[in-house]
Parts: structure tokens; sequence; C-alpha cells
């Protein structure tokens, strides 16, 4: 699933970074961290998407999400986010990263209460990694 949610990703900006390099047993050893936790996004009974968090000592990170296109712009991101900012409510900071050229991504995350930090990774020249932060309490 993931690497049908993340190729057109991969065909807009070429990046070598893509998840649709990742081989299975990457995937196992993502899914038998203890310190990542994964969650289907479900939509009327059929997983539509995956969202995944990273914690550490003091924070929670998204680590990575996706809803497939279908089923995108009908808030379903949204709505898992703050759903796992819930389950994982003991932790005051959260981060991620996302695309700066993706403008619906950082409207949604902005929109969440998430701050756009200084820093930024050029990957090539048509993709721009940036940062974000949110503290809860």
């Amino acid at each position: 699933m993931q690497k049908i949610g993340f190729l057109a990703t991969y065909l807009k900006y070429r990046d070598k970074i893509n998840p649709i390099f990742n081989s299975y047993s990457y995937f196992e050893k993502m899914y038998t961290n203890p310190k990542l936790t994964m969650f289907w996004i479900i939509s009327n009974e059929r997983r539509v998407g995956e969202i995944w968090i990273a914690t550490g000592d003091d924070y929670a990170k998204i680590a990575r999400i996706f809803v497939l296109k279908h089923w995108q712009n009908q808030g379903i991101a949204q709505t898992a986010i703050l759903q796992v900012e819930q389950i994982f409510s003991s932790y005051d900071t959260w981060y991620l990263d996302t695309i700066m050229q993706e403008k619906n991504n950082c409207h949604l995350y902005e929109k969440l209460g998430y701050v756009r930090t200084k820093a930024e990774k050029k990957i090539n020249s048509r993709m721009t990694v940036i940062d974000y932060e949110k503290h809860l309490k």
C-alpha cells in the first residue's frame, strides 16, 4: 500500500528517499521497532492509508502519513492526526517533516497547529523537505 500511496510523489519529485524504494524487510524492521507504531487509516471499513508515529523520551513524531488518492481531500488525514495526538497525549511536543512544495500538506499541518521551523533540506532541484513542530500543552 505504501508503494501505491507514494508513487505519485515519486513521479513528481524523482526523489531517492521515497518510501517506494523500501523493501519488505525494511518494512518489517520498521513494524517491529518498539519506538514506531503504525496505524491503518480506515474509512467506511476500508484501509485507505497509514500513519506512523515515532516516539522518543519526550516527543512524538508523525514519521509517515499517507491517504490513497481516491480518499484524499475528505478530512481523513486530519482526523487521523487528531486521533494519534489523543492516543499519544502524554507527549507535549510533536514533530513532522513534509515537502515544502506540497502546499496542501503544509496547509493541513498549519491548520492543526504545527508551526514551521527554520530547518529545511534540499533533496533535489524539485523538492525541499521542511520541519514542523507543535506543543500541545
